[in-house]
Protein backbone atom coordinates (compact mmCIF):
# COMPACT_ATOMS: atom_id res chain seq x y z
CA UNK A 1 0.00 0.00 0.00
CA UNK A 2 2.89 2.45 0.58
CA UNK A 3 4.11 2.08 -2.91
CA UNK A 4 0.52 3.54 -4.51
CA UNK A 5 1.50 6.75 -1.89
CA UNK A 6 4.95 7.57 -2.72
CA UNK A 7 4.28 8.92 -6.62
CA UNK A 8 1.67 11.12 -4.97
CA UNK A 9 3.89 12.58 -2.02
CA UNK A 10 6.74 12.76 -5.09
CA UNK A 11 3.88 14.61 -6.91
CA UNK A 12 2.94 17.20 -4.46
CA UNK A 13 6.72 17.87 -3.56
CA UNK A 14 7.24 18.63 -7.39
CA UNK A 15 3.95 20.60 -7.41
CA UNK A 16 5.38 22.68 -4.17
CA UNK A 17 8.80 23.66 -5.58
CA UNK A 18 7.80 24.46 -9.36
CA UNK A 19 4.99 26.61 -6.83
CA UNK A 20 7.36 28.43 -5.42
CA UNK A 21 9.61 28.89 -8.47
CA UNK A 22 6.74 30.13 -10.02
CA UNK A 23 6.34 32.78 -6.88
CA UNK A 24 9.85 33.59 -6.84
CA UNK A 25 9.57 34.73 -10.53
CA UNK A 26 6.82 37.12 -9.21
CA UNK A 27 8.79 38.54 -6.72
CA UNK A 28 11.69 39.34 -8.42
CA UNK A 29 9.57 40.63 -11.29
CA UNK A 30 10.09 38.15 -13.94
CA UNK A 31 7.46 37.51 -15.82
CA UNK A 32 8.05 33.83 -16.22
CA UNK A 33 5.72 30.98 -15.58
CA UNK A 34 6.56 27.25 -15.71
CA UNK A 35 3.91 24.53 -16.31
CA UNK A 36 4.44 21.21 -14.97
CA UNK A 37 5.55 20.35 -18.07
CA UNK A 38 8.52 22.81 -18.82
CA UNK A 39 9.23 22.02 -14.89
CA UNK A 40 9.26 17.98 -15.43
CA UNK A 41 11.91 18.78 -18.38
CA UNK A 42 13.82 21.22 -16.90
CA UNK A 43 14.08 18.54 -13.40
CA UNK A 44 16.73 16.25 -15.98
CA UNK A 45 19.46 19.19 -15.19
CA UNK A 46 22.45 18.55 -12.87
CA UNK A 47 21.04 20.70 -10.16
CA UNK A 48 18.53 23.40 -9.24
CA UNK A 49 20.87 26.37 -9.78
CA UNK A 50 21.75 24.84 -13.74
CA UNK A 51 18.26 24.28 -14.55
CA UNK A 52 17.55 27.53 -14.02
CA UNK A 53 20.47 28.58 -15.98
CA UNK A 54 19.84 26.28 -18.90
CA UNK A 55 16.25 27.91 -18.78
CA UNK A 56 17.63 30.86 -19.07
CA UNK A 57 19.91 30.33 -21.93
CA UNK A 58 17.58 28.20 -23.53
CA UNK A 59 14.33 30.33 -23.10
CA UNK A 60 15.10 33.63 -22.81
CA UNK A 61 18.58 34.43 -24.31
CA UNK A 62 17.88 38.45 -24.51
CA UNK A 63 18.74 38.91 -20.69
CA UNK A 64 21.99 37.79 -20.81
CA UNK A 65 23.07 40.96 -23.03
CA UNK A 66 22.20 42.39 -19.63
CA UNK A 67 22.61 39.77 -17.08
CA UNK A 68 24.96 36.82 -16.16
CA UNK A 69 22.88 33.68 -16.34
CA UNK A 70 24.80 32.57 -13.30
CA UNK A 71 23.87 35.86 -11.92
CA UNK A 72 19.96 35.43 -12.26
CA UNK A 73 19.77 31.53 -11.53
CA UNK A 74 21.48 32.34 -7.95
CA UNK A 75 19.18 35.05 -7.30
CA UNK A 76 15.83 32.90 -8.52
CA UNK A 77 17.37 30.20 -6.22
CA UNK A 78 18.23 31.82 -3.51
CA UNK A 79 14.29 33.33 -3.17
CA UNK A 80 13.36 29.64 -4.35
CA UNK A 81 14.69 28.45 -1.11
CA UNK A 82 13.32 31.31 1.05
CA UNK A 83 10.01 30.58 0.18
CA UNK A 84 10.26 26.87 0.13
CA UNK A 85 12.33 26.36 3.27
CA UNK A 86 14.68 24.40 1.10
CA UNK A 87 18.26 23.44 2.35
CA UNK A 88 20.99 24.86 -0.53
CA UNK A 89 21.80 22.12 -3.37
Amino acid sequence: MQHSTEPRRHDNASEVERGAYNQAFSELGLEWYWDARTYESLKTCAGDKDCVQAYIEGHMPHLLQAYDSGFLAAAIESVRRRLSGAAPH
